[in-house]
């Protein structure tokens, strides 16, 4: 089926005018939280001077979310620790020998990556556009020099739902010169207008910038698993420019393809019937906006009491009076009458400005309570080098309570579609190593094991260790207490709520060998110890018959043996 971009076109400005009830909203959250990163789909004054908020007056907002997109990275990505691992998606007690291994050095092949490209530093930036805008767009590519992760600005892109209402379609507005047009496409893959310009030197071909859209969407004539070319791929890229030389008509500049949607745009909270989602950010806007009115009054007021309005006496018109550090006034003091010669007219009251220093720290507070600064912080400036799951839990349990469901749709819309691409991005280059047998038809899952994935799932560990406790406190009455605990089934729960790799986990055949081998030795062992005391019996009898031959029973020299026996000979004389 051809393109058609005149239709896509249509569906591009559909989709711009279902968010234009969200871009109001995105322009005053960027004004307060994160002013450098609103770009408008129609303003290209940003590729000609920074964008920087002026009116700012108070940074408790832009600080906040400075510290909310560097707790979230540390949290859930951090670059120094393990965040995920690939598992089996089946039960562990069905994997085959050798698998756990294999799984364990995909992994850490995929960190390795994922270290080498510029993912860290994207997702730093994409947390920021979550916690401010609710909604993020990050796209990963591959070339010949590994993984490319490139992060869309709020503004640039729009974005469509499927019928379970995950995103599945999004379209991104770049402006771009005649010269980079001509560098991505070609000469013969651009209009004849944008070639044109690129060749009439760099003042024509740099000033002029004309507006490029790209789509990636599900392809509704592709068949899945189907070997196709790249056009023909489940989901369509195509790029084109809608307006070039002021034909007013657009034209399709090129047309690939993915087998994976390669957009994550996940968002912070969404209503099941919205497209974009709602943000920390959101909630604390009237706050922050109240910060900017407090602090303009705060500041006028020091202000006021550093350098007050001053009241003259109407005879020094003629003399003048200077107020500067240090300046020498001449006058005529008789005409004084021993009255200062210049009054403060207003003088603000120490106490009330105390007052509105402590309402404007309650405001701050509420903001960063918002923005869950509180437990970012404890993340970010723990003494010791790391911080434990059990420690965030036991001190924020309440913040993690509010926290959680954030973190799962982090899971769902984020960072596990991300590490699937990752997985089949690296298979196609042939950089995973050859699978153990019984790997083939096997479906894989991830697991997280980040900071904030295992306060998730420290509550868990809680139950298990008070049931165990409670279990064995049981036993000491009643010792068949212990038979309805699983004892391989609850070490394997606990290890792996902890995160325990996969590699120090034995599989179910290597546990059925270690007990037989177990049982093998403590049967020997006590054949053993039966041998052992049957040759002790019949060392400790044949001692005690020698004792009875040696030992003398009478005056008339006969030993115990002898007496024995002669007194059994005689009773069975009678």
């Amino acid at each position: 089926m051809e393109l058609d971009a005149r239709k896509l076109d249509a569906r591009y400005e559909a989709l711009k005018s279902e968010r234009s009830g969200w871009e109001a909203a995105w322009q005053d959250l960027a004004e307060l939280f994160l002013p450098t990163r609103w770009r408008a789909d129609s303003d290209d004054s940003s590729y000609r001077q920074p964008k920087i908020n002026s009116r700012l007056l108070d940074s408790t907002g832009v600080l906040g979310m400075r510290t909310l997109a560097a707790g979230l990275q540390g949290g859930m990505t951090s670059p120094v620790r393990p965040w995920f691992r690939l598992r089996l998606a089946h039960d562990a007690g069905q994997t085959p020998p050798g698998v756990n291994r294999w799984l364990d050095e995909v992994t850490e092949r995929m960190r390795t990556v994922l270290h080498q490209s510029n993912f860290y530093n994207q997702i730093h930036a994409l947390y920021g556009d979550l916690g401010t805008f609710g909604t993020g767009l990050m796209f990963e590519t591959a070339d010949e020099d590994g993984l490319m992760f490139h992060r869309v600005p709020a503004g640039e892109y729009v974005l469509d739902v499927d019928g379970d209402g995950f995103v599945d379609a999004c379209f991104r507005r770049l402006h771009l010169t005649a010269r980079q047009m001509v560098d991505i496409w070609g000469e013969g893959g651009v209009p004849d207008a944008v070639l044109s310009a690129a060749k009439n030197g760099p003042a024509a071909g740099g000033a002029v910038r004309y507006s490029v859209v790209h789509g990636v969407f599900p392809r509704t004539d592709a068949r899945l698993g189907q070997k196709v070319s790249t056009a023909g791929k489940p989901y369509a890229s195509v790029y084109w420019v809608r307006d070039a030389g002021g034909s007013g008509k657009a034209q399709i500049l090129s047309e690939g393809g993915f087998d994976m949607f390669p957009c994550f745009a996940p968002r912070w909270d969404v209503n099941p019937n919205d497209v974009y989602g709602r943000s920390p950010a959101m909630d604390v806007m009237p706050d922050c906006k109240m910060l900017q009115a407090m602090t303009e009054t705060l500041r006028r007021s020091q202000q006021k009491i550093a350098d007050p309005p001053m009241l003259g006496d109407s005879n020094l018109q003629r003399y003048g009076v200077g107020l500067n550090p240090g300046e020498l006034t001449f006058g005529d003091f008789s005409v004084t009458q021993g009255r200062p010669l210049v009054v403060p007219v207003q003088q603000p009251d120490a106490a009330a400005i105390q007052h509105a220093l402590e309402a404007l720290r309650e405001v701050k507070d509420t903001v960063n309570s918002g923005l869950y600064v509180d437990l970012f912080r404890m993340l970010m400036d723990s003494e010791r080098r790391q911080i434990t799951a059990t420690e965030i839990e036991a001190k924020q349990s309440e913040k993690m309570l509010l926290i959680g469901p954030v973190v799962e749709r982090l899971h769902t819309e984020l960072l596990s579609p991300l590490v699937k691409r990752t997985y089949q991005l690296m298979g196609e280059w042939g950089a995973l190593p050859d699978p153990p047998d019984g790997m083939q038809a096997a479906e894989l899952d991830v697991e997280f094991e980040s900071v904030l994935a295992q306060a998730q799932k420290i509550t868990a560990t809680g139950s298990i260790d008070q049931g165990v406790a409670f279990l064995v406190h049981l036993a000491g009455a009643r010792p068949e207490a212990l038979d309805v605990l699983d004892a391989t089934e609850t070490a394997r729960a606990y290890l792996d709520r902890i995160g325990m790799p996969q590699s120090c986990i034995a599989d179910e055949q290597a546990v059925q060998a270690a007990r037989q081998k177990r049982a093998e030795q403590e049967q020997a062992m006590r054949q053993q110890q039966e041998m052992a005391s049957a040759g002790q019996a019949a060392q400790d009898f044949t001692g005690a018959a020698r004792n009875l031959g040696e030992t003398p029973a009478g005056a008339d020299g006969q030993t115990l043996m002898e007496s024995l026996v002669g007194g059994l000979t005689g009773a069975g004389g009678m």
